[in-house]
Parts: structure tokens; C-alpha cells; sequence
């Protein structure tokens, strides 16, 4: 700052004390209102809460009422015949009801005993009978706890697995008064309360932009969620300590006590975001969750904030252009030329040696000479580089021209053969690739298969993939055996051989006879390779024979062989694709490509290349590729 002119500190050292004094009154308006915001929020919060909580006691005060009057008046209606139009008035009238379940015990004097009224989404499905109706609900455990309690209680969440309904049931004991004044238990009634409709009513209450509601059991269970797959499968327990930093023991406490209050979390419906969670006991037991995120409490400081700022830097510039231009209405001119010529003369690298001084004359020379000598060695300099530069392009492109040329693309691969249908991908992550694939026959019966992947990428593995390709081919050719064990040994020997960078090279081959369908194979260290069956089964190759190729000599390698039937697909390739990752960084993976593969039952091979790119571009997204993809599928219709 010192070697700076008079009238370039004269701005700054002014404009920073007009910006410190901003700062301060900008700092004390946010701190003054972050309270009054804090308040009114929770108040907001506390009053959605209040909302949702009505609406959902409502419906659990239904269920009570509904179950309550069944159980009082279901004699009576049953005396007359009129059970049906008596229940079915419930459901009607009340969607949420998924069923309710009616056991009189035999002892007593009724048409039928025991009974069934289910809602069936389109229709009601009423059945009476004088044996106990069996279903996935009166089966299930929770069911049976209610009966052998014999107070009226709510059961924990129950799934039926047969109509995969997720419901919670309301017990009430049936109480016939003697003339004695005793009275006596003779059955008992349950109410299914359907939590699906329970959980779409949560969900369509609107709490600001990005803010939800969630329902626990009273053991932390899962009730209601955004997340359908969390419902009954996760409870408050598996919650993450980056979300909720508490452990079991706090939240069993909490559990047993929640009562009302308020909680800082960060979930991971909103991608970990700092927010406000609102919490309340419902009438059964239940707690009810109100989250709002942050950003969205102190929206409403946004706004005054934005306004202050920008009135603040607006004054900050007409201050600083007010003092630059008095300042430099004497100097200006020798100023600007000074500050240019500095500036360039900073880019070049050269540096002054001389002594350091605040005169702005000097400052010229001294720049201008810097520049000259900058100029002479640059120009120099980049004559060169463009030489080279231009020689390395003609190489890479000579070289991937070479490459393409080695590569198969005329389709179908074998026409005289129409059990053998064959296509593949073939995308280098750079100009040249250091995968490699082949296929030619050995004789009429028996076709080679090859897919391998070179280490390192560019220029050097690639010309390591044509020796690799020629020599796998020659090898084959030369020692003409249907056994792939051998060829991968002798392909080991001349890689050795010819492996001056100590490349190294996993490879997949296959011999298969098109006759009979059996395929011979020796794996070394290369991806395990699928077989879509023509029933739609994928199977899994993943037995490997032996280290990659090129590196020691005399290795010995194993094989394996596999029976292709008719409609079989053998799908082959390179790590590039399971290791292909998203914007996020994720991997394709392992799992997703088979996944995948169980979508392409009956397509050609063709198709389904076309189908695995397209489901990898997707993956992909914006991001860029950086491995060598290769694909090979062969359908065998022998």
C-alpha cells in the first residue's frame, strides 16, 4: 500500500472506513430482528401444528366414536338383520376405515356371530358367517394383543402383506348390561384406521415452500412420511447423528415424554439444510413432527437486508467515485499510464532488480523495459510450443485413425450365421482408447470372443491394445485349440515379450461352440460378465483364472465353461461402464447394470446396446466421461 499513489490510498483508506461503518449498522439491524423473526416463526410453526394435529385427532376421534357405537348397537342391528346396512353406512361415510372386524362369542343368542366389512377401494365387501373370519389383520400379532387386553387401546402400525395396506386398529370390548346391573363381556369390535389416507392428509397440508409433516408411533416407528419406503421400516432410531445429535437413550426418554417443544435437525429430505422442527403428542399416543427449514424462518429478513445492502454499496461507489475524482483531477493521466504499464509488466514475470522506488517516471522506464525484454524471449517461446504442439496433435489423430481402423463396425458380424447375432459399443474416453474387443471364428463350430481393458489411457495404451489385439488373434490362429485356458497362457508369453512400459492387460476370452452352445472361458482379472437367460434370469460369470496379462512370465490360468440355450444373451464389458459416476460422484455400479439387464428380455442385441447407453448417458448427466467404455452382447439362437 505504500508504493501505491497518493490518490489511489486516499480512495481506499476512505471508502473502508464508509464500508466499516455499513458493516456495523447492517450487523446490529440483523441481530435486533433475528429474535422478533425466531419468535414469530415459532409461533407460525406452533400454529400449523395446531392445525394438522386437529385434523389428524379428528379422524383418530372418529374411529373411537365409530367403533364405540358399533359395539354398543351391533345386538340390536344383528336381532333384525340389519348388520350390513348398519356397518356399510361407515364406511361410506368415512373413506379412512379400512375395515372393521366383529367376534360375538357363541354363547350368546345372535343370527351369526362373527363378521366383516371391508372397504375394497371401488366397493364394500361385507361377510357374516358363525366361525371366525380370517385375515392378514385378524392374523397378525398386534391383532391378538388387542383382544387378550380387553380395554378399549390402539394397536402399533400393522401391515397386510396380501393387499399391502399398512393400517392401525381401535379395539372396544362389547358390554351387554344383565338385569342383574352386571355386566358381561360377549365380543369384541376393531376399526382399521387406513394410514395411507392418514398420510395423504398429512402430506397435503402445505407448510411453506419446502417444509413437511411426519407421524411416529409411540415406539418411534415410522407412521406417516414423505418417504413411503421409510414408512414401518425406519424408525426416529435410525436417524443419523449428522441429522439428530442425540443417541438411544435420549431418544427412548424423549419417547416415553415428548409432550410439546421444539428441536434443531437437519434431514436428509432437505439434503442435511439446517432446520426447525416442531413436535406434539396426539390424543393416542402418537407424535406429530412439523420441519421448516431455516432458510424459509428467515425469509423474512431477506428483503430489508437486500434493500439496505444495496442502498449501502450504492453510497460506498458514489463516495468512492466522488474522492477518486478529486483526487486524481491532477494526476489522473500519469496515474492511469503508470498503473497499465505495471500491470502489464506484472504478467510477463520479469522483475525489477533495481532499487525500489515511489516515483511514478521511473515506474515507466522501468516497466517498459521489463515488457521489452518479456516480448523477445515470449515471442520466442511460444514459436516453439506451437511446432510442438501442432507435431503431438498429427500424432494423436494419426494414431486414433490407426486404432478405428482395427475396430469391427459392420453389422450383423456374421450374416451366413444366423444363430450368432453380435453387436457392440465402442466409446474411448479420450481420442484413443486402451480397451479392446474381438471376435472371428476358428473353425466352422467354434467362434472366439475377446473384451479387455489396458491399463493407463492415451497414446501408450493404446498402441499396447493393437499389439495386444494382433497378437491375441495370431495366437489363436497359430495353436488352433478349442481350449481358452491355453490360448490366454500363450497370449501372456508375447505380451511379456513385446511389454517394454510394463503395461498390463485384463481379458475375457471365450470359445464358443455355435453348435451345442457350450462356451469355454478363462477370466483374467477382467469384470465378471452376465448372462441374460432367454426366460429373463440373469446369470453371473464371475469366476476369474488368473492375473492380468503381460506382466509375469509362465503364469498358469484356469477356465471355466457355461451352456448357452437358445435365447441366451452374453453380455461382455469393461470397467468403464460400472465405474461410470454422476454428478454426484456415484458409481453405476454392479448392481444397477444388472438391474438394467433384467428390463431386456427379448430385444436384439442391438437394441439392447442401444438401451445401455441410453441408461448411462441418462447416469451420467452433465458429467464428463472419464474411462474407456466398452460394450459386447452375442445372442445365441442355435
Amino acid at each position: 500500500m505504500i508504493n501505491k499513489s497518493l490518490a489511489y490510498r486516499l480512495s481506499i483508506y476512505i471508502s473502508l472506513a464508509v464500508i466499516a461503518v455499513f458493516i456495523a449498522f447492517i450487523s446490529i439491524y440483523i441481530l435486533f430482528n433475528v429474535e422478533i423473526v425466531k419468535e414469530n416463526i415459532q409461533n407460525k410453526t406452533s400454529k400449523i401444528g395446531n392445525e394438522v394435529e386437529n385434523k389428524v385427532n379428528k379422524y383418530i376421534q372418529n374411529i373411537v366414536e365409530v367403533t364405540e357405537t358399533i359395539s354398543e348397537q351391533i345386538v340390536f342391528y344383528d336381532q333384525y338383520g340389519h348388520v350390513q346396512p348398519f356397518l356399510e353406512q361407515f364406511i361410506t361415510k368415512y373413506p379412512f376405515i379400512n375395515a372393521i372386524h366383529i367376534d360375538l362369542k357363541s354363547t350368546i343368542d345372535a343370527q351369526y356371530h362373527n363378521f366383516l366389512c371391508f372397504n375394497a377401494g371401488d366397493s364394500i365387501i361385507f361377510n357374516h358367517q358363525n366361525t371366525p373370519i380370517a385375515t392378514c389383520v385378524t392374523k397378525h400379532p398386534e391383532y391378538q394383543k388387542l383382544i387378550t387386553q380387553k380395554v378399549s387401546s390402539w394397536s402399533e402400525p400393522l401391515v397386510c402383506t396380501k393387499s399391502n395396506s399398512v393400517v392401525v386398529s381401535y379395539f372396544s370390548p362389547i358390554i351387554l348390561s344383565e338385569e342383574d346391573s352386571l355386566k358381561r363381556n360377549i365380543g369384541e369390535v376393531i376399526c382399521d384406521l387406513s394410514l395411507k389416507e392418514l398420510d395423504y392428509l398429512i402430506n397435503q397440508i402445505k407448510i411453506g415452500e419446502n417444509g413437511y409433516a411426519f407421524l411416529i408411533s409411540k415406539d418411534g416407528t415410522y407412521i406417516s412420511h414423505p418417504r413411503k419406503e421409510w414408512i414401518l421400516e425406519r424408525s426416529i432410531f435410525d436417524v443419523p447423528q449428522k441429522v439428530l445429535k442425540r443417541n438411544s437413550t435420549e431418544l427412548q426418554k424423549f419417547l416415553s415424554n415428548p409432550h410439546t417443544g421444539s428441536i434443531i435437525a437437519k434431514p436428509e429430505m432437505l439434503n442435511n439444510e439446517k432446520s426447525w422442527v416442531y413436535y406434539t403428542q396426539l390424543q393416542n399416543g402418537w407424535i406429530l413432527f412439523i420441519v421448516v427449514p431455516f432458510k424459509e424462518m428467515f425469509e423474512p429478513l431477506f428483503l430489508p437486508i437486500l434493500k439496505m445492502l444495496f442502498f449501502s454499496v450504492l453510497g460506498i461507489l458514489v463516495i468512492y467515485i466522488l474522492i477518486t475524482y478529486i483526487t486524481n483531477r491532477q494526476i489522473q493521466p500519469l496515474s492511469e499510464l503508470t498503473s497499465q504499464l505495471e500491470y502489464l509488466s506484472s504478467l510477463s514475470g520479469e522483475k525489477y532488480t533495481g532499487e525500489e522506488t515511489m516515483n511514478e517516471i521511473t515506474h515507466v522506464s522501468q516497466s517498459l523495459s521489463l515488457l521489452k525484454n518479456w516480448y523477445e524471449k515470449n515471442k520466442i517461446k511460444v514459436s516453439r510450443e506451437e511446432k510442438l504442439n501442432k507435431l503431438k496433435d498429427n500424432d494423436i489423430f494419426q494414431a486414433a485413425e490407426i486404432q478405428q481402423s482395427l475396430i469391427k463396425f459392420d453389422y450383423p458380424a456374421f450374416p451366413n450365421n444366423p444363430e450368432i447375432d453380435l453387436f457392440t459399443s465402442y466409446k474411448p474416453a479420450r481420442v484413443v482408447s486402451g480397451d479392446l474387443f474381438d471376435y472371428f471364428f476358428l473353425d466352422q463350430d467354434h467362434i472366439v470372443i475377446t473384451i479387455g481393458d489396458v491399463s493407463g489411457k492415451g497414446v501408450p495404451a493404446a498402441f499396447f491394445m493393437s499389439v495386444a489385439q494382433t497378437v491375441i488373434k495370431s495366437v489363436s490362429v497359430d495353436i488352433n485349440t478349442t481350449e481358452s485356458s491355453r490360448l490366454v497362457e500363450r497370449i501372456n508369453e508375447e505380451l511379456y515379450s513385446n511389454n517394454v512400459h510394463q503395461f498390463f492387460l485384463t481379458l475375457f476370452l471365450g470359445i464358443l461352440n455355435i453348435r451345442t452352445g457350450e462356451l469355454s472361458y478363462c477370466n483374467a482379472a477382467h469384470t465378471a460378465s452376465f448372462v441374460l437367460k432367454g426366460d429373463g434370469v440373469v446369470d453371473i460369470l464371475s469366476d476369474t483364472h488368473g492375473l492380468p496379462l503381460g506382466l509375469y512370465r509362465g503364469k498358469g490360468y484356469g477356465q471355466a465353461s457355461y451352456k448357452l440355450t437358445k435365447g441366451d444373451s452374453l453380455i461382455l464389458y469393461t470397467d468403464g461402464v460400472t465405474e461410470l459416476q454422476d454428478e454426484n460422484g456415484e458409481h453405476y455400479g454392479s448392481n444397477r447394470f444388472k438391474e438394467n439387464l433384467l428390463s431386456l428380455k427379448g430385444l436384439s442385441p442391438k437394441e439392447m446396446v442401444y438401451r445401455i447407453e441410453a441408461s448411462l448417458q441418462q447416469f451420467m448427466g452433465s458429467t464428463v466421461q472419464t474411462d474407456d467404455i466398452c460394450i459386447l452382447i452375442l445372442r445365441y439362437d442355435e
